[in-house]
């Protein structure tokens, strides 16, 4: 148990220092778009880390809910003494940012593949990702992470100057050409929900890598490569961002991709029943409510 935990803070341990030292040596000219491989080529290494705990630690947790939690009450004393080493000793360290985005990957694992675990069929997946999406969208544009999005963006707009904000500690980090430090790339909530979705698709017996989605859907994934197809959403909406200058709501993304390529390969998918299609009419109009509730607030009541 140990050796693949050790190898997945390796992954990403020299895969963040050696994207980081590569920057620093390439002409400026060829820096231009650098940053868009930095971020395909480390989310290939969060997919490589994931397949590892899939494949040697999952397995071996199973459905004992005392070792599960146990993992994540070690993995999260670990993460809060790396923010306190950060947050209170004021260590701004590369290496100590890139122990806490591995420890944090390693939670969202644990915790993604353990919330599929109640799921008891395929189509469960379906409201599953419409309230996360829909969650998504809300908080983005009117709830929590419109806050978030604007201390983080004051925060390094004025140069990590300041106490740091909580949220900073939960966002995955990459290094970026002209950065000393490693710079914000997503929420790690995100990866969470490519952890789960990509548990649910193992759980059912899916084939969720893109590299062979194309296969026949009765034989094992023989692929050495992996990639869940949850992550190319999260790649196109990080992309998306980037390039139009925005905040943008990852999750819809996410699902979307992944929805689409399962429910187009497996049929079992699509064959919603009446408790699936009730949660996601309840879990549709109780976001429209809150949303409709936030707006009213925000706008205010006009005087007389």
């Amino acid at each position: 148990m140990i050796k693949p935990v050790i190898i997945i803070y390796l992954i990403w341990g020299l895969g963040t220092l050696g994207f980081q030292a590569l920057g620093r040596i390439l002409p400026e000219t060829p820096r231009a778009g650098f940053d868009y491989i930095i971020i395909v080529g480390l989310m290939a290494c969060l997919a490589w880390m994931t397949r590892i705990y899939q494949n040697r630690i999952e397995p071996a947790i199973g459905t004992e809910t005392a070792r599960r939690l146990s993992w994540i009450g070690v993995l999260t004393l670990i993460f809060i003494l790396l923010c306190l080493a950060e947050g209170l000793a004021g260590l701004k360290s590369n290496i100590i940012t890139a122990l806490s985005t591995a420890t944090l990957v390693l939670l969202a694992c644990v915790v993604g593949h353990w919330l599929v675990i109640p799921l008891k069929r395929p189509s469960a997946l379906i409201p599953i990702g419409v309230a996360l999406a829909l969650s998504d969208i809300f908080s983005v544009f009117s709830g929590p992470t419109r806050t978030f999005a604007k201390n983080i963006s004051d925060y390094y707009g004025e140069g990590m100057t300041g106490p740091v904000p909580l949220v900073d500690f939960f966002l995955v980090k990459m290094p970026m050409p002209g950065n000393d430090y490693f710079m914000p790339v997503f929420g790690i909530t995100d990866w969470v929900v490519v952890a789960l979705l990509s548990a649910g698709a193992l759980r059912f017996s899916m084939n969720d890598n893109v590299f062979s989605l194309a296969g026949s859907t009765q034989t094992h994934d023989k692929s050495r490569a992996f990639f869940p197809v949850a992550g190319i959403g999260l790649i196109l909406s990080i992309l998306t961002a980037r390039s139009m200058n925005l905040y943008l709501p990852a999750l819809p993304f996410i699902v979307i991709v992944f929805l689409g390529a399962m429910a187009a390969k497996y049929p079992r998918v699509r064959k919603l029943g009446p408790e699936e299609i009730r949660a996601m009419i309840f879990v549709s109009a109780l976001i429209g409510l809150f949303m409709a509730v936030f707006a009213f607030i925000k706008n205010g009541i006009g005087p007389g």
